[in-house]
């Protein structure tokens, strides 16, 4: 009824009177104006939105969302809940609900199996609507869930949970920037901290009533339903938009940047599309490398306020003096930079697992070019794939000023009978292929063993171009 409510107060700037919005909505019939005012005050009088004048009507607060504004109901909000283990070091069970218009589960899997659990722990925990466990779907499921998170914007339930999920993260070489975490959310929409944060604490500042669900999925659906109405909370303060809601948190970020070449002014200036951030300490010195596919987004993450940092973050921010950041096109350039850039450096906080020490194997992609946007829109980014031997990065002119050198170089990479290997390419081919395989259907890809020669990988650039 509130946000009813709220949307008739707005069709009519001029102002409504309580007694007709009794009347219309609490079908309240024949009230007087002091019945009519307190229970509408009831209702609306803490709802940032709307304002009570001093000539006793409802009128339009300032600040709806602009235009070229994202409005947070039309945010493909997800909630993502994680159990762990013992120890709070790997995820046991994963959850993903989608919060708005309407909760859905998503999925609800184990990661770890649960015959495994004891048998009261088993009791509990367990759930018929839970994905029936096996080896196969666990080792996908990460990365499908992160497949599935693109382009939404992700609530995780604590900093602790959301760090567990990134690091899994990482070995799909996803990273996420459109994320919350509740204890941010709950601050915006100055609702008191919860401490210690628990579904039951939350479930009893949100909702007035102490909650406790025992299975996994009826732990993922409970926190689905606090932010649904977390959300609706933050639209009553009057945050009714991403980048409302990105500038409140702007303004947690109470971070002491004193004698660092880091300010808030220089991470909101940053582009929101993808590349490569790096932090450097004071000698210069790279101490983390990553990427992004909002840049801004993620910089702005390491300094915003949680009470749950990890010790790698609270390291990051201790030593980091200043940043730089290389924009990119797309997102699987920004990650073969990303890996080049890391063993170049070898940053103290970036994982030094070599990529090709990871244990599995996956179907190598045939000769091909990938065609992908480039960060100057006159240009173009150009991958190139030799089966199982090297992988090339080409930036050309959208018009292919040069198509005789380019002609060369294709003829020299593709029709040689092999090319010299050196220790990155094994890395850089299961970076691509892993990309490409998630994506295939959507990218101008470039069949090479389909084609004649060299004129006509050109003309099916030119084409696809």
């Amino acid at each position: 009824m509130n946000e009813e409510i709220v949307a008739y107060v707005r069709k009519r700037p001029e102002g409504v009177l309580s007694e007709v919005i009794a009347s219309e909505f609490l079908k309240i019939k024949n009230a007087g104006k002091k019945l009519a005012e307190i229970a509408v005050k009831a209702i609306l009088l803490k709802d940032a939105r709307v304002n009570f004048t001093a000539d006793g009507l409802w009128k339009p607060a300032a600040g709806r969302v602009k235009q070229g504004e994202t409005g947070i109901s039309e945010l493909e909000w997800v909630s993502v809940y994680l159990l762990t283990d013992a120890h709070r070091r790997s995820i046991t069970h994963i959850s993903l609900w989608t919060i708005v218009p309407e909760s859905e589960c998503i999925c609800s899997v184990w990661l770890k199996n649960p015959a495994e659990l004891c048998d009261e722990d088993k009791e509990l925990m367990c759930d018929e609507r839970d994905e029936k466990f096996s080896e196969s779907i666990a080792q996908e499921a990460v990365g499908q869930i992160l497949n599935n998170l693109r382009g939404k914007a992700a609530l995780f339930f604590s900093q602790q949970q959301f760090s567990l999920f990134s690091l899994g993260a990482q070995g799909f070489g996803i990273g996420l920037d459109d994320y919350y975490i509740m204890n941010q959310l709950l601050r915006a929409a100055k609702e008191h901290e919860c401490r210690p944060l628990t579904l039951e604490s939350a479930s009893q500042m949100l909702i007035g009533e102490y909650r406790s669900a025992e299975s996994a999925y009826s732990k993922g659906a409970q926190f689905c339903r606090l932010a649904a109405v977390l959300i609706d909370k933050l639209k009553q303060k009057g945050v009714e938009s991403r980048e409302q809601l990105d500038n409140t948190l702007s303004q947690e970020m109470k971070f002491d940047f004193d004698g660092k070449d880091i300010s808030l002014k220089k991470i909101m200036e940053l582009p929101q599309r993808a590349g490569v951030y790096g932090f450097m300490d004071k000698a210069g010195k790279y101490i983390y490398i990553g990427k992004a596919v909002n840049l801004r987004r993620r910089v702005q993450s390491y300094f915003r306020f949680n009470s749950e940092s990890p010790q790698k973050l609270s390291q990051l921010r201790a030593d980091a003096h200043s940043f730089t950041v290389h924009t990119c096109g797309s997102e699987l350039e920004a990650l073969i930079y990303e890996y080049r850039l890391i063993k170049k450096h070898k940053p103290v906080l970036n994982s030094q697992g070599n990529i090709a020490e990871r244990k599995g194997s996956y179907k190598a992609l045939e000769d091909s070019v990938i065609i992908l946007p480039h960060a100057n829109e006159d240009y173009c980014m150009l991958v190139w794939i030799r089966k199982e031997q090297k992988v090339k990065m080409r930036v050309i002119s959208a018009q292919i000023n040069d198509e005789e050198k380019l002609q060369n170089e294709l003829k020299e990479y593709f029709y040689c009978k092999e090319l010299p290997a050196s220790s990155e390419d094994f890395p850089e081919l299961e970076i691509v292929t892993r990309w490409v395989k998630r994506r295939r259907d959507s990218q101008l890809m470039i069949s090479v063993g389909n084609l004649a020669d060299e004129g006509e990988i050109v003309e099916a650039i030119r084409n696809l171009i």
